[in-house]
């Protein structure tokens, strides 16, 4: 249970959170700001993911 935590503290801390389209990059930046965002705002996050789905973007969460 303690080595789920670590890796999930891991994750959020050590990797960048990339937003693409068909051909460039429209957002990058640290994990823990995208779930730092998402935490304080939970409507603006799902907001956003709908937008996401509707543009047909894709996300990739790339470990440093």
């Amino acid at each position: 249970m303690l080595s789920k935590v670590k890796e999930l503290v891991s994750l959020v801390i050590g990797s960048r959170l990339s937003v693409t389209g068909t051909g460039r990059t429209f957002a990058e930046g640290p994990m823990w700001l995208a779930v730092l965002a998402a935490v304080t705002s939970p409507h603006l996050a799902i907001i956003t993911a709908l937008l996401i789905i509707a543009f047909g973007m894709r996300v990739s969460i790339q470990k440093a």
